[in-house]
């Protein structure tokens, strides 16, 4: 016997195809995050089992519990993988944006806003059903909503006069403007997108004009 072979491809590790065990688990579990978008995306986390995420993902069940506990797991998977996606997406429209106070907000949420309108599962699970899962869940998306305001108050902080930041709490003015951002999405989201989609960028950039033209002013 070739003892050296053996050591190199032990029995646990054989290759199928040339992919090795963990990279084919990588590749099942990507397809159960991708089963979990569409069925969370459409008929809800509290209407989802187990059987329909491995049905859409073409997988047995002993698949989904080779990479998670419970479809709370599932979920939290799911939503991290669509907040990765949205921030990369925010970033790079801000990195493309001219410098200025309103040509960043413009494009941060007309990326926000197409994000969700592009694929309204999206918007179910980040805005509708996060809240409801668990505790965990929660506090993760109390995250994503700070993270997202943690870029607005470092904009924030170079658009109010520096005497100004004495007399305010910039992190709530911040946290407050992004959860009145959620809201004006939601209820776009809830309306079918039937407004287009400039007239609700507009609309969720007047109270930013409007702070912009306070804060010029005094």
């Amino acid at each position: 016997m070739d003892s050296t072979n053996s050591a190199a491809s032990p029995p646990n590790r054989r290759r199928y195809g040339g992919v090795l065990p963990e990279e084919r688990q990588r590749q099942r579990r990507d397809k159960l995050v991708e089963g979990g978008i569409e069925v969370f995306g459409t008929k809800g986390f509290h209407g989802t089992t187990v059987r329909e995420v491995c049905l859409a993902a073409h997988l047995t069940e002993r698949y989904f519990y080779e990479s998670f506990k419970s479809l709370s797991e599932l979920f939290i998977a799911v939503y991290s993988h669509l907040r990765e996606q949205l921030m990369d997406k925010t970033l790079l429209a801000l990195r493309q944006a001219n410098p200025t106070p309103l040509e960043l907000l413009d494009p941060g949420l007309r990326t926000f806003l197409e994000f969700i309108r592009d694929d309204p599962r999206r918007g179910r699970i980040m805005l509708v059903d996060s809240l409801g899962v668990d505790g965990e869940m929660a506090r993760i998306s109390g995250e994503t909503a700070r993270d997202y305001s943690g870029l607005l108050r470092a904009h924030l902080v170079t658009l109010v006069p520096e005497h100004m930041l004495q007399e305010i709490d910039i992190d709530l003015l911040a946290e407050g403007m992004i959860g009145l951002n959620i809201l004006l999405a939601s209820r776009w989201m809830q309306e079918d997108f039937t407004t287009p989609i400039d007239k609700v960028v507009r609309t969720n950039m007047l109270p930013y004009m409007g702070m912009i033209s306070l804060v010029q002013a005094s």
